[in-house]
Parts: C-alpha cells; structure tokens; sequence
C-alpha cells in the first residue's frame, strides 16, 4: 500500500553504507544515491525507503520504520549486521507475544537514533 517513505538522516550520503548493509538480509539494495538523498528498494515487491538529509539546518528527529521479513533467520541476519556497522540493539531478535501472536522481531538504532525493526506475523517457534 505504500511505495515508499523518507526518513531522516543526519547525513544521508555518509549513512548510505550503513543502511546497505543492514537492509541486505532483507533483500534491499540502493538504487539511487544523490547528496542529499539516497533509496533503497526490495525489487520483490517494489518496497523503497529513501534516506534524507534535512533541509535549512532542520534537526533529526528519530523515527521508528518496521520492516517485514520473510524468515526469523533473516532478522537475526539484519540484527547482527545493523551492529556490525555501528547501530545499537534495541531488542535482540525473538518473539515478542506482547505484540501479537506469531509476532518476531528484532531492533536496531541507527547512529542517528531512528528505531529500524525487522519483523514477521507468522513464527513457530
């Protein structure tokens, strides 16, 4: 139902690895880079996330954007590259019954502080 969604970054052109890594586990790849701006998208299902700089001095303010996985093997995959590259856990990959039957996840901060989450509805353990 949505195409894509921007989110703010300190500086997007410098954040740009650190998202290509931790998107990868779940299929997302750059697509465009430009100074201020950079998209990744999944070409499964056309899913994009652009990374913003903000405009005329404008602070970060931290966002949360969840992410749907296929796999809990996918997760645990994003959560240990989102530290890897320099993120913060924010909640190590597992179920969360509090959330929803079936409900599994892991989160990451980014260096600027936006929560990125991988999730899926549908895990058995």
């Amino acid at each position: 139902m949505i195409d894509h969604i921007g989110l703010f970054v300190a500086d997007a052109a410098k954040r740009a690895d650190f998202y290509e890594k931790l998107l990868a586990p779940l299929g997302y790849v750059k697509k465009a880079a430009y100074p201020t701006a950079v998209c990744f998208a999944n070409d499964e299902d056309g899913d994009g996330i652009w990374l913003e700089s903000p405009k005329d001095g404008n602070p970060v303010v931290p966002s949360h954007v969840a992410f749907r996985a296929k796999t809990a093997d996918a997760i645990k995959a994003f959560h240990e590259a989102g530290l890897a590259a320099g993120g913060t856990d924010n909640g190590k990959p597992g179920p969360r019954p509090n959330y929803g039957p079936g409900y599994y996840a892991a989160f990451v901060h980014d260096p600027d502080g936006n929560n990125i989450e991988a999730m899926l509805y549908d895990y058995q353990a």
